[in-house]
């Protein structure tokens, strides 16, 4: 019998480059599954998952009759509840690093985007208005503090882009040594000396149970230098409602954001009403190539599996020992 595997999320209409990777034996079905109840109808007997928002906390998996390996087409994984699926024996992998240049490359589109007026400008200019003078009070780039939240892959990268445009990098990620952030010229700091001294903060952290709603009032109470706040992680990071009262009082003179909480974002979303504030639509990730990358990915993941190539894989479980 041959093998059933689910795509919970077509995100881009069709899964013929999952099925150009996937077992060539195997039945692929393509959903666009959002709850939990539509996942537990379509899932419950598939050998494999490939999913990307799908939920798949503890309730769903336990749903799950035969699933060996759930692949998120994502490098993120929030979506799934990891520790039931090890203890479940069901393996969970992902794609890291696939947009790494995309992400990097968004975020300083973004930040050179705020710093120079691009989008006020051009509001301006469609209105029939020709001012220079409107929008934020303009700082030259060079000698401005780029603070990085978390230092991973894709702030290492930012890091690389920022000092060509002369910004000087500081960071803080508990899990990063200062001899490898010397190597990229990058100076790591306590949280309270970043939010402080940054001009720009740009936040890289992961979303885990302990960092959900980790940029509060709390944190933009302490940044004291009215910066410009930048997020291409994941919206839930960050409490939306404390962020737009930090607009409202001046803590932070802009915000430029690639994902909210809730996407596409309510209507009533108070971030809506800025003007000072950029939003574009998840699409730091974007390319030809990333999208490519990620889909192929994600689906040798599960013939990687099915074969037993298990050093191939990036598991962020430990279902399989």
């Amino acid at each position: 019998m041959s093998l059933k595997i689910v795509i919970t999320d077509c995100s881009w209409g069709d899964i013929d480059v999952e099925k150009e990777f996937l077992p060539k034996d195997a039945t692929v079905e393509g959903y666009q599954l959002k709850t939990e109840e539509e996942v537990i109808e379509k899932c419950s007997d598939a050998d494999a998952i490939l999913s990307e928002y799908a939920p798949l906390n503890g309730r769903v998996l336990k749903s799950l009759k035969k699933c060996k390996i759930i692949s998120n087409t994502a490098i993120g994984f929030d979506n799934i509840d990891a520790k039931t699926a090890e203890n479940l024996g069901v393996a969970v992998s992902n794609v890291p690093g696939y947009c790494a240049h995309e992400v990097a490359d968004h975020t300083m589109s973004l930040i050179l985007a705020t710093i120079r007026n691009i989008v006020v400008y051009d509001r301006s200019v469609r209105k029939g208005e020709w001012n220079y003078e409107i929008g934020l009070e303009m700082d030259r780039l060079e000698g401005q503090v780029l603070g990085l939240a978390g230092f991973g892959r894709i702030a290492q990268f930012v890091a690389k882009r920022a000092q060509g445009f002369g910004f000087k990098v500081i960071a803080n990620d508990p899990y990063i040594k200062q001899e490898f952030a010397d190597s990229l010229d990058v100076k790591l700091v306590c949280l309270d000396e970043l939010l402080a001294e940054s001009d720009v903060i740009s936040c890289h952290i992961p979303a885990m149970k302990d960092t959900i709603g980790y940029f509060n009032k709390e944190k933009f109470d302490k940044m004291s230098k009215n910066p410009i706040f930048i997020n291409t992680s994941r919206g839930k990071l960050v409490n939306e409602d404390d962020l737009a009262d930090a607009l409202e009082n001046k803590k932070i003179r802009a915000a430029a954001l690639d994902v909210l909480i809730d996407e596409p974002p309510k209507k009533n979303n108070r971030l809506l009403n800025f003007d000072n504030v950029i939003i574009t639509p998840h699409a730091g990730f974007f390319s030809k190539t990333a999208l490519r990358e990620v889909r192929s990915r994600s689906a040798m993941n599960v013939s990687n599996f099915f074969n037993k190539d298990f050093s191939k894989i990036n598991f962020v479980n430990k279902a399989v020992k």
